[in-house]
């Protein structure tokens, strides 16, 4: 078991993804205003607002919401607050948060078991509610026998089988593995978000101010 384990670590290293099986608190960093470390201290636990959500990410919102209920075992049913796992968000960079705006950058430690990782980039065919091939090949079949049957999925959502079939194919935002090694998905560094339930206070570790580029 102890050989299998090592082997299994080694390939995920490679892969440069989580451990699945690893019980230790998993690293996160989360950036938010300024604000919400106020109100952070001042509660102790945060959830989000719904009220935050951009109206036109609600499906996206939704859905993850949904996956989180199916995928973690403890999920009450909260939008989720937003990380990345891999890499540390970089405050020399821009787009964080509206330029000039005070944020924070938040260095947690969660129990993994309240966190769903997923791929960014692949996150973008939820946001904007495309069908997420693994290839170019199954990307092209994939619209060539949908384009005219869901005339260009408006309005949404498309009739069955198609919504269903986009809906399946969300799923592999969660499979890291897959998109790691995919040439359609540039193989290489990935940038792995994270989404969790609950802000605590007790989790975090260190607290980075900058202002928005």
């Amino acid at each position: 078991m102890k050989d299998l384990a090592k082997r299994l670590t080694i390939i995920q290293s490679k892969l440069e993804m989580p451990c699945s099986s690893d019980t230790s608190p998993m690293r996160v960093w989360t950036i938010q205003p300024v604000e919400v470390l106020v109100k952070l201290r001042e509660d102790r636990v945060l959830h989000t607002d719904p009220r935050c959500i951009p109206k036109e990410f609600h499906h996206a919102y939704d859905w993850m919401r949904a996956q989180m209920g199916q995928r973690l075992a403890y999920y009450d049913g909260h939008y989720p607050w937003w990380g990345w796992h891999t890499p540390r968000p970089d405050l020399r960079q821009s787009a964080h948060l509206p330029h000039g705006n005070q944020g924070v950058r938040l260095e947690l430690q969660i129990d993994p078991t309240e966190v769903l990782l997923s791929d960014f980039d692949a996150w973008h065919s939820v946001l904007n509610r495309g069908y997420l091939a693994l290839n170019v090949e199954e990307d092209e079949a994939w619209y060539q026998r949908s384009e005219a049957a869901i005339l260009n999925q408006r309005p949404w959502p498309p009739r069955e089988p198609w919504y269903s079939g986009i809906l399946t194919s969300w799923e592999r935002v969660f499979d890291l593995e897959a998109l790691a090694t995919s040439e359609y998905w540039q193989p290489g560094p990935r940038y792995i978000q994270a989404t969790f339930e609950t802000l605590r206070l007790a989790n975090v570790r260190q607290a980075t101010r900058f202002v928005a580029r």
